[in-house]
């Protein structure tokens, strides 16, 4: 004993590594063991006199920290300290920063003390002036939640009663409650449920409406940390210590008092008490899966030492006492555990609070990873189950974060089957149709493990797969990994029945890697990528009603497909994708030779053959992936600041250019015959790098090239989508000013086979006269005038269409502008001749309009430069905006349904009138130049400019009127009623709401989005022949067109109301004065007004020897009612005229 007791007085330093500050204070002792330390001796002294009284070892060890730290910081061993540095130093002669006059800097001091820090450096999490006792304790005095849990401890062994107050007055003031309960309540155990409504009463009293757990300070997350953190350390030091075994009723009375506040009324109470139920709960979770583990080890301890020859008897019989020990603490726990879940969490679970719901799944979540062998079972797990269908978005998504949780570990596999069997057709449902694309992406991430398990179905499979075309990138992401399985399972299925990869790396061998021309195995991960989206495309298609044509409403020209955003998220989950180099080479080898060649090579290339719809998709996601794989090129570059890094990826950049430059020449030769694959080759321009071309004197073969077959697509093709992106392939080109010149050239060529075309069909009847061709020739018709608006709209058409041929044939223009009669309505009982006259005169007014746009373009930098412009070609101007006037007011009136052509001729009639009048602010400042022309040139060309004829004005009231109706009876909105002065308007026929009866909600949406568009197109172009005074500017009806048009604009959404705004001009800033003062304002600004009305009739003008205030001061804002501010006596001069701020207002502005 007394060895025991010299050990324990002469290594303080073994003794003193048990606590904190022991080690803190000897850390630099391991660098320095010779150096001098008056801590250790003073440590050491005090341990020696401490003797065998531990009560006295144990302060004698607090007073060594205090003593230590205070050393540390006193000033009087800075000598010490610095002895210590230097021989720290002296002995690392590598030191990272150099000495001054054999001194450490300053700076270096903390590094040395930061092993001195204490672990229980707490932060204040709120500072009550107010509180005290256990909440002090706990959120303001700094002292580690352990110390505290320990501190209660030793109070509730001297004073059980007194204790168990505190802590239950710690609860109330952690809810919000300042109130307290006494000794006497907490004795009388009968009357808690009286008690705990006493209270909550009297705190509702109050009105108080937060308390800390919903409060939005910066110091919440380290409230509730610190709280739970407690009880935690309670429970902890409950089961250390024994009280959990040997004091029950503790246990009970802290269960009683929490278990009653959950169920009460009040928030504050219900939230905080749940909390800290929940704690305490998962706190002995964790103690019974430690008794657990003791438990087994101490039984294989047990069953060893049985197996010895010699067994210790006594070691049996101990190790036969912890087991039994082990058991009845496990007993205890999992006992008070059933009780928390049954009087606590089966209740609140459902509770009417969400953030109370969202507790109670975390916690089971975590209850469940801390001590699976009792809640994984379905009893316990159900209550998952049923919390995927709660209301609230954030409980749903916490449920299946969870789940996953649970399935990350392998061990809970095997218990989850029954409740993945029970609940999976519930979180294939949320994966699929919830509302929140958060849930929806968690829920595929978590059928991803599910997948992983093996207990999937296969057409959960399918339909989860389809979400690869979600809409929302969220969930495209999340579903990759799931997706990139489905293919590798083709994939591998495929391999399997050509003999395995063995056999496939014997057929497929590759003996060029650079070859991307020869088969290869990855060319089955293509086939079997697109297999699988045509599958999942078709099978979605079918859920959509056919009738639905999204691209009547929507403009969708340009964007991205279904199948290359699917292609975006797969890119770096599928290897395959990041070569499109190989994806290219498999589009391009020929499938058609899968005839030749032994059996085993045909079934090989029947494997891989893709099929037609097939190779449209692979095409979509050669697209996606060029542009991504430029796109990484770019970003790789602007992070490497190396030059040579960046001239290496300068050197990729040019190179993949004139890879794709060689590429899509042969892709268009092999995809142009068919418009849908041809427009999306031709897509594939668009993220060319040009600039690798424009040093023509190297690859200008390849450019040329690329140019010829662009240009044959754009001659071959009628169809719109091929003829945009050959148009904007064309603008792509002349964006660079070396290559400009080439491309003109090949404009040029297409300009004069497309007229030539438009004048030979001139030759085959009557442009001007509907239903005089023959269906072959107005066809062709349709076609060349598509290619003419396409042309027109990226180049400059007046010189082309102006151009005379050597014949007698007429100038394309005037041609033009006679097929827009053929606009004249007249029914041939033939649907499909309507239509496709109706497609000529539409393309025949776009072209015309163009014509006239770039045609005013000229006119307006002539006149900027001030050239002169000849009267005949005024004339000739003249005459062809009054034919295509002309023209367009017979079509369009011809008509009495909505349908384009009357839609379009009005438009384009009101764009016509505003094209010219846009002459006016040319024509204004070139008057003012001293190098201008003549006044009677400028009015000459100011005869251009005219306002629309008051009979063409009432066609387009007509016009907008049943656009307006349309509108509101699709939208199901109600228009206002006609004022006195208008006509009363007949009443709308009920037929078409009979004919959609029974429209899908799919379809009437269609229908609601078409009217909407139709009415803002029209709405904005009445709106801009208003401002540019071309419509209601004169005539006996001047301003009524302008009223009946923005009668209803509060009633028809915001789309319209926004368009109709621009009438009102700039909206005016909100005033921040009272209503009191503007009511003043603008009485003195009516009495103003009158004065002036007034002083007009007058002989002598009062002010007439005043003086102007300069342009631009504050009276001259203050006198054009600009400047707020209010007058000031010395400016005024008067000091009456000061008004005194209304202390209504003071109150206003300071709530």
């Amino acid at each position: 004993m007394d060895i025991s007791n010299n050990d324990v007085a002469s290594s303080p330093v073994a003794t003193g590594g048990r606590r904190k500050s022991g080690r803190a204070v000897k850390a630099p002792e391991k660098f320095v063991p010779d150096a001098p330390s008056s801590n250790l001796s003073a440590g050491s002294s005090k341990r020696k006199r401490g003797g065998n009284d531990f009560e006295n070892d144990a302060s004698d060890i607090e007073e060594e920290e205090e003593l230590s730290d205070a050393t540390l910081e006193s000033a009087g061993e800075e000598e010490v300290k610095g002895n210590r540095r230097r021989a720290k130093t002296t002995k690392k002669p590598a030191a990272k920063k150099p000495k001054t006059n054999g001194a450490v800097s300053h700076e270096e001091g903390p590094a040395v003390r930061l092993p001195n820090r204490p672990k229980k450096a707490k932060k204040v999490v709120i500072a009550d002036d107010g509180a005290d006792g256990l909440y002090t304790e706990v959120f303001s005095n700094g002292e580690s939640l352990e110390d505290v849990a320990s501190m209660w401890l030793n109070r509730y062994q001297e004073n059980q009663p007194g204790a168990v107050t505190e802590l239950v007055n710690f609860i109330l003031k952690c809810a919000g409650c300042d109130l307290q309960v006494t000794e006497d309540d907490i004795e009388d155990m009968d009357n808690v449920e009286g008690r705990v409504g006493d209270v909550q009463e009297e705190y509702q009293s109050q009105n108080i409406t937060g308390y800390p757990l919903i409060s939005r300070g910066k110091n919440l997350h380290a409230f509730r940390t610190s709280l739970t953190g407690f009880f935690d350390h309670l429970v902890k030091a409950m089961h250390e210590s024994g009280v959990m075994y040997e004091s029950p009723a503790l246990l009970e009375n802290i269960h009683i008092w929490l278990a009653t506040m959950t169920s009460s009324n009040s928030r504050p109470f219900r939230h905080t008490a749940t909390l800290i139920a929940l704690s305490v709960a998962g706190a002995m979770c964790s103690i019974a899966h430690k008794e657990i583990e003791n438990a087994a080890r101490t039984l294989r301890q047990l069953e060893s030492e049985k197996k010895k020859k010699g067994a210790n008897k006594a070691r049996l019989a101990e190790f036969q006492k912890k087991v039994a020990n082990n058991e009845q603490r496990k007993d205890v726990i999992e006992n008070q555990i059933k009780d928390y879940f049954d009087t606590v969490y089966v209740h609140r679970y459902r509770d009417v609070d969400p953030k109370i719901r969202h507790e109670c799944v975390a916690a089971l979540g975590t209850w469940i990873l801390a001590l699976p062998s009792v809640f994984l079972e379905g009893q316990y797990l159900r209550y998952m189950g049923w919390m995927l269908s709660d209301t609230s978005v954030p409980m749903r998504h916490d449920v299946l974060k969870q789940l996953e949780r649970i399935m990350k570990d392998p061990a809970n596999i095997g218990g989850m089957h029954h409740f993945i069997e029970r609940f999976r057709p519930r979180i294939v449902e949320m994966a699929t149709r919830d509302s929140e694309p958060t849930v929806r992406a968690s829920a595929v991430e978590l059928l991803d493990m599910i997948r992983e398990a093996g207990m999937l179905e296969p057409d959960d499979i399918d339909v989860i797969g389809k979400l690869i075309f979600d809409s929302e990138p969220k969930v495209r992401k999340a579903l990759v990994g799931f997706f990139a399985e489905n293919v590798k399972d083709l994939y591998e299925s495929k391999v399997e029945e050509l003999g395995g990869e063995e056999a496939l790396e014997d057929f497929l061998a590759v003996d060029d890697e650079e070859n991307y021309d020869t088969p290869r195995p990855g060319w089955i991960t293509f086939k079997c990528l697109s297999e699988i989206m045509l599958s999942y495309d078709l099978e979605d298609q079918n859920d959509v009603p056919s009738q639905i044509d999204l691209g009547d409403f929507l403009n969708v020209n340009g964007t991205e497909s279904r199948f290359t955003l699917a292609a975006q998220a797969l890119y770096d989950k599928v290897p395959e994708l990041r070569e499109w180099e190989m994806l290219a080479g498999y589009l391009l080898f020929d499938h058609s030779t899968t005839k030749r060649g032994n059996a085993t090579d045909r079934a090989l290339k029947a494997t891989f053959k893709p099929e037609e719809n097939e190779e449209l998709i692979l095409l979509e996601i050669l697209n996606a992936v060029v542009k991504l794989s430029l796109t990484q090129s770019d970003d790789s570059e602007s992070k490497h600041k190396k030059k040579n890094s960046r001239m290496e990826t300068l050197e990729a950049r040019e190179t993949t250019a004139r890879h794709l430059a060689g590429l899509i020449p042969r892709l268009l030769k092999k995809f142009g015959a068919d418009p849908k694959t041809a427009t999306v080759v031709l897509r594939l321009e668009h993220v060319l790098n040009l600039g690798v071309f424009q040093d023509l004197r190297q690859d200008s073969t390849v450019y040329a090239k690329l140019l010829d077959e662009i240009s044959a697509q754009f001659s071959s093709h009628s169809d719109k989508n091929v003829l945009n992106e050959a148009g904007a392939a064309f603008l792509h080109a002349r964006g660079y000013e070396e290559l400009e010149e080439v491309t003109e050239s090949k404009l040029q060529t297409l300009w004069e086979n497309t007229t030539s075309a438009l004048q030979k069909l001139n030759r085959a009847g009557e442009m001007a006269v509907r239903g005089s061709l023959r269906m072959k020739v107005l066809t062709d018709l349709s076609h060349t005038l598509a290619r003419i608006e396409q042309l027109s709209s990226i180049t400059n058409c007046v010189e082309p269409l102006e151009a005379s041929s050597n014949n007698a044939d007429p100038l394309a223009i005037n041609i033009l502008l006679e097929i827009i009669a053929r606009g004249v309505f007249e029914d041939s009982k033939d649907d499909a001749r309507d239509a496709l006259e109706d497609e000529v005169t539409v393309s025949a007014m776009r072209s015309s309009m163009f014509y006239f746009m770039w045609k005013v373009r000229g006119l307006t930098q002539m006149i900027q430069s001030s050239e002169e412009t000849p009267d005949l070609d005024i004339d000739q101007l003249r005459e062809l905006e009054e034919l295509f006037a002309t023209n367009l007011i017979a079509a369009f009136s011809s008509r009495s349904t909505l349908d384009p052509v009357r839609l379009l001729g009005a438009g384009s009639l009101i764009d016509l009138y505003v094209l010219f009048a846009t002459l006016r602010p040319a024509l204004n400042s070139e008057s003012k130049n001293a190098k201008a022309v003549t006044n009677g040139d400028n009015l000459y060309l100011e005869s251009l400019v005219q306002e629309i004829p008051p009979e063409v004005q009432a066609e387009m009231a007509s016009i907008f009127e049943g656009l307006e109706k349309q509108y509101a009876r699709r939208s199901k909105k109600k228009l206002a009623e006609p004022s006195e002065n208008e006509e009363p308007e007949d009443l709308e026929s009920e037929s078409e709401e009979e004919d959609t009866e029974g429209a899908t909600d799919s379809e009437r949406q269609s229908d609601i989005l078409k009217a909407e568009k139709q009415l803002c197109e029209f709405a904005g172009k009445l709106v801009l022949g208003f401002i540019a005074n071309v419509i209601d500017v004169s005539g006996p009806q001047k301003g009524k067109f302008r009223t009946r048009v923005v009668r209803n604009r509060l009633r028809l959404g915001p789309n319209v109301r926004q368009v109709l705004a621009y009438l009102h001009g700039p909206q005016q800033k909100k005033s921040h004065k009272s209503k009191a003062q503007q009511t003043e304002a603008e009485a003195k600004r009516a009495q103003k007004s009158a004065a002036i009305v007034v002083d007009e009739d007058e002989d002598e003008d009062p002010f007439a020897d005043e003086i102007d205030p300069e342009e631009g001061s504050a009276e001259d804002l203050r006198r054009r009612e600009l400047d707020d501010a209010p007058i000031s006596v010395e400016e005024n001069g008067d000091s009456d005229a000061v008004a005194e701020p209304d202390g209504d207002e003071d109150d206003i502005m300071g709530d």
